[in-house]
């Protein structure tokens, strides 16, 4: 009999393995099938449909990896906590706060980033016997279990591969049954499932495999420590002569700054593994983990700078709020890394429980964020509200659509808010902003921030054809949007910076109702075309062919003029049939004796006449 309080047997991991990902396999695909969708609405709606297929995954990697660790008891209670936070989590991101949320991959990232450090945590602890394991076995745990994810994704990718490979083969002597069951979800999901849990199985009975890999890895990366400690150094140093202004001027600084402190922490980490304790550590690895730990520092100092000149200039939006969170962490590794360097006692000894510690807050950070408590979508609205109120922003130059589609419930609880305010003008775009009468969304923007487009001068637009025409009043005086037109050319919407980005025209009358078309083509050989309707020009669908792109050249010289089409167009039905002209391959030959030829090489045979 099994005791609560020991792991499972090899032979039970295996079949607990198999079995997570065989149903949960077939639990996601009833949950996703089209067929669900189109049946289980009345049940459950999609968007809890998507959460539940959600949370059994992740729950099935805590029971993958824990399988084989933990008790049997805390592997149970663990699961079930999980569940229900994953749950939350994923309702909150989905439904609340994800409802057109341009944010929710970044969320869904940082919750894998949460379940995989809040497992290893969890797991460590139980196999230790107390709330704290040893540095070691957390080391040992989190490095193992990181390549064993990274094999088990790549054996199963490698699967799939050679599944399609053989329902390929078959398709070619006409057998689609292969490939007809690979597209069906209640196969293609329980078999992903039953790949994995092999692969991770895999890892846990080959140790010496995963060891070796680790350790390659660990290798490789501990010595690239010097490289990029070398270009911090560098970057530095060289900012002492050239002053930060550059540095603010690429605008993405923030993001360039916080990547940076990311490959330091996991390049010291990978050199500095388990301090001195079972292995000898180069000198040059030690000095460039010091040196490391510094710059750390002053990376991260520097992107909490870059990121509050933004923030005190536009406000808050969910990306900086994202990107904020990612600067206390930072901050929080720089100061800690730093005051290892000048720790007394062994090298770099303070990294231990630091990385422990910075583990559960990382933890704290993103379970904070991930939920109402520090919501990057109410984070946001309250500050962008707070700064249209306060007259910072003026409500015509407010970013009315990100409270109506960015920001889920958030945006609209506030939107509804907003149209009670005592500012006429505040009132007024927030119903318009509810009754989605905003209009296209402006496209060019600073970072989050709206900026004035400069218009062009469509009177200065050359038309090259006809000769002498010129474009119509109406057209020069309507001001285009790339966004709210199949295709107009950046020429139409704002100045070109230089004559590389100016535009020509014609107008010509390409579909014979007596009233000029206008015709723009650009430098780049595309072609735009519009049409004028009640009260504004609309784009026209225009295709080049065969080349896909016009001659300047004839374009400069005027060449343009209207011609018949090569085929007529076809209704079948409502339908219409558009016939185009398709060039030979160069490298087919085609030799075929011409029929009249053939029938004149020889001359017919008579019919015998009657006797």
């Amino acid at each position: 009999m099994i005791s609560k309080s020991q792991p499972l047997p090899e032979r039970a991991v295996l079949f607990l393995r198999l079995g997570v990902g065989f149903f949960v396999g077939l639990i996601v695909a009833f949950l996703i099938a089209d067929e669900v969708s189109r049946s289980a609405d009345t049940l459950l709606r999609q968007d809890w449909r998507e959460v539940l297929a959600q949370t059994l995954t992740l729950v099935a990697f805590i029971l993958w990896a824990g399988a084989a660790v933990m008790r049997r008891v805390s592997l149970a209670i663990w699961s079930a906590i999980a569940a229900a936070v994953l749950c939350f989590i994923l309702w909150h991101v989905r439904i609340y706060s994800g409802d057109g949320n341009s944010s929710e991959l970044q969320s869904i990232l940082i919750l894998l980033a949460l379940t995989f450090i809040a497992n290893e945590l969890v797991s460590s602890a139980d196999q230790a016997g107390k709330p704290f394991a040893p540095y070691e076995l957390y080391f040992d745990e989190a490095w193992k279990r990181g390549v064993q994810l990274i094999l088990a994704i790549g054996f199963t990718l490698l699967f799939w591969g050679i599944l399609w490979m053989g329902a390929a083969l078959l398709g070619f002597i006409g057998f689609k049954w292969l490939e007809d069951l690979l597209k069906n979800e209640y196969f293609a999901l329980p078999i992903t499932g039953l790949a994995f849990a092999s692969a991770v199985h895999l890892g846990d009975i080959q140790p010496k495999l995963l060891a070796n890999v680790r350790g390659l890895a660990l290798g490789v990366l501990a010595w690239l420590l010097p490289v990029i400690t070398l270009i911090g150094a560098i970057f530095a140093v060289s900012l002492a002569f050239s002053g930060l202004q550059p540095l603010w001027d690429t605008k993405a600084a923030t993001a360039t700054l916080l990547s940076a402190c990311i490959g330091f922490v996991l390049l010291i980490n990978a050199a500095f593994q388990q301090g001195e304790t079972d292995r000898k550590v180069q000198v040059v690895l030690k000095w460039c983990v010091r040196l490391a730990a510094l710059l750390l520092l002053v990376f991260a100092v520097l992107a909490a700078w870059s990121l509050g000149l933004r923030i005190n200039q536009y406000g808050l939006t969910i990306d900086r709020t994202l990107a904020g969170m990612v600067v206390v962490i930072a901050l929080a590794y720089g100061l800690g890394y730093s005051a290892a360097v000048f720790w007394r006692g062994p090298w770099m000894e303070l990294l231990k429980p630091l990385n422990i510690g910075l583990a559960v807050f990382k933890c704290v950070v993103f379970i904070a964020i991930l939920t109402p408590l520090a919501s990057p979508a109410r984070l946001s609205v309250d500050n962008q509200v707070k700064r249209l109120t306060s007259g910072l922003v003026k409500p015509d130059q407010f970013d009315w659509w990100f409270l109506r589609y960015d920001t889920g419930t958030y945006g609209r609880k506030a939107i509804d808010q907003l149209i009670h305010s005592p500012d006429m003008r505040i009132a007024k775009m927030a119903a318009s902003a509810k009754a989605e009468t905003l209009g296209p969304r402006p496209r060019y923007r600073g970072g989050d921030e709206f900026q004035e487009v400069e218009r062009p001068d469509l009177s200065k637009l050359e038309v090259v054809a006809p000769k002498g025409a010129a474009l119509p009043a109406g057209f020069m005086a309507q001001k285009f949007n790339d966004e709210a037109e199949a295709f107009v050319p950046d020429c139409l919407v704002r100045k070109p910076k230089n004559t590389d980005e100016a535009c020509k025209a014609a107008v010509l009358d390409i579909d014979g109702d007596a009233q000029p078309e206008v015709l723009i083509m650009t430098k780049v050989g595309t072609v735009a075309a519009f049409k004028q309707s009640t009260n504004m020009w609309v784009a026209i669908r225009a295709e080049v062919t065969p080349s896909r792109n016009i001659e300047i050249e004839s374009v400069t010289k005027g060449e343009i003029r209207v011609v018949a089409p090569l085929f007529k167009d076809v209704m079948i039905g409502d339908s219409r049939v558009r016939f185009f002209p398709i060039d030979r391959p160069t490298n087919i030959i085609v030799d075929m004796e011409p029929v009249a030829t053939a029938k004149s090489a020889e001359p017919a045979a008579q019919a015998p006449s009657k006797p």
